[in-house]
């Protein structure tokens, strides 16, 4: 065992001089076994630790006492070429004939050492890392209980370390926020899914709260066992502000965007409310002439009066319809029949489309799911899709001008509505371009129109996007997700 062992073994007697040595030594210290029989233990040693081990030994020697710990104490030895290293040394006593004989193990931790001390310089670098990088960080036990977090924290909080630590740091989170935040970071940690929360944070410099967001992810060992919680927080209260004022800048953009197509479809509006009106008027005088010739009779009154109220009620929903439209009011939404809004806005752009000669295809599938959507949005969106494709077919014959507008429900369960144009069709270069804000084919556009209707869209968590038609036009759809409140 002991020819064969890794770690060099040797013998001394009572006057440190070695008696034994074992060939791992030949390897470790670079010396021949031989070359140390009769040699002073002293001789592996750097100069040092020489005379502490003469002393230390002479002393236990004579009175029983150690110098030293004998079981792995972790020394500093020398090598045949003069090289120190770290060694961990474990020591036995044996009495023989009446001598003492005492027996080593000393094994080379060079690579331990080494490895100790990367570890050690990568705790260093990851710990400078976490001090200075400009960012809450923090980490947190397998129980969800805070056990670290950066200067950074404590410089926003105000708080000293030991208050953060543990549940403390919830003394900072707005008291509207804190049940809620509670049970998301239980629930997290209970089932070791990632954590992420929107909270208002109270500031230490201003004590103002501000919206943060806390992130956090678990390192789980080699059995898929959450050991630790490591996060962040990020203070995103200026982003939330200029979302909000950007959210504003669009619901005003889209407002004006109403309002200019009103303006293009002014002499349709004129005449759908200008025919009501005239067959008020008309019915008005045919029952004043009858009652000036006294040649009005009940019935015929009863007629004439029932068609002024049902024109009037008529000229009053387009004019009510035209209001809701250009109304400056906030976004709302609520669970709406997608084919409603269709046959609403079709009967806004009806006008155009007949003195453009278009031929008119509806396909609006039954009994749809509804959409939770801003009705008036929606509304914008179809007009200036349909405008649009009204818009394309001026250039092409009068007999070739077809509009289909359809309605579906799609395999992902959103609802899908899609305007066709029989017009001249989009370049493919510039196709996906018509989106980008300020971008117009038209001599006359501002190039908002289809900017503002994607973003809609996707407010309301949909889709818009472009195709060609073959084999020629254009097709334009979109998707309203249903049953879920964004």
């Amino acid at each position: 065992m002991l020819e064969t062992a890794n770690d060099a073994v040797l013998s001394i007697d009572e006057s440190s001089v070695i008696l034994f040595a074992n060939p791992a030594t030949s390897r470790i210290f670079g010396y021949d076994p031989t070359e140390l029989i009769g040699k002073p233990l002293t001789l592996l040693m750097p100069e040092f630790l020489r005379k502490l081990h003469e002393n230390g030994f002479r002393h236990y020697l004579a009175t029983g006492q150690r110098h030293i710990n004998w079981q792995g104490t972790e020394l500093t030895a020398l090598r045949k070429n003069g090289q120190e290293f770290p060694v961990e040394v474990s020591f036995g006593e044996l009495t023989r004939d009446g001598h003492k004989v005492f027996t080593g193990f000393i094994r080379d931790i060079s690579e331990r050492k080494q490895a100790e001390d990367k570890l050690r310089a990568n705790e260093r670098t990851l710990r400078q890392l976490t001090e200075t990088i400009p960012q809450m960080l923090w980490s947190a036990e397998a129980d969800g209980a805070i056990d670290y977090c950066n200067q950074r924290v404590l410089d926003y909080t105000g708080l000293p370390a030991e208050q953060v630590h543990g549940a403390g740091w919830m003394e900072t989170v707005h008291q509207d926020d804190i049940e809620k935040m509670a049970l998301a970071w239980t629930a997290a940690v209970s089932t070791g899914e990632p954590f992420q929360y929107e909270f208002r944070c109270l500031r230490a410099a201003d004590r103002a709260y501000r919206w943060c967001i806390s992130s956090a992810l678990p390192l789980r060992d080699e059995k898929g066992r959450v050991m630790k919680w490591f996060g962040s927080v990020v203070d995103l209260h200026d982003w939330k502000e200029a979302q909000q004022a950007l959210q504003m800048t669009q619901v005003e953009l889209a407002r004006v965007s109403r309002l200019t197509t009103m303006g293009e479809l002014a002499a349709s509006i004129a005449h759908e409310v200008n025919q009501p009106l005239t067959a008020v008027t008309n019915n008005g005088n045919a029952c004043l002439r009858l009652h000036a010739a006294r040649n009005l009779e009940p019935e015929v009154l009863r007629r004439a009066l029932e068609e002024i109220v049902a024109d009037g009620t008529r000229a009053s929903a387009v004019i009510g319809r035209i209001r809701a439209f250009i109304k400056k009011t906030p976004a709302e939404k609520n669970e709406l029949p997608i084919n409603e809004v269709i046959e609403e806005v079709l009967a806004l752009a009806g006008r155009e489309i007949y003195e453009n000669r278009i031929l008119l295809e509806r396909q609006l599938t039954t009994a749809l799911p509804l959409v939770l959507a801003d009705r008036v949005q929606l509304q914008q969106v179809l007009l200036n899709l349909i405008m649009n494709g009204i818009e394309a077919m001026k250039a092409v014959a009068a007999q070739t001008r077809e509009l289909r507008v359809s309605s579906a429900l799609t395999e992902q369960g959103s609802v899908l509505v899609a305007v066709e144009d029989t017009g001249t069709g989009l370049d493919p270069a510039i196709e996906q371009r018509i989106f980008e804000p300020f971008f117009t084919t038209k001599s006359d556009g501002l190039g908002m129109g289809l900017s503002i209707c994607r973003s809609i869209i996707e407010a309301h968590g949909g889709r818009l996007w472009v195709s060609p038609r073959a084999p020629h036009g254009t097709v334009l759809r979109f998707t309203v997700p249903m049953g879920v409140k964004i």
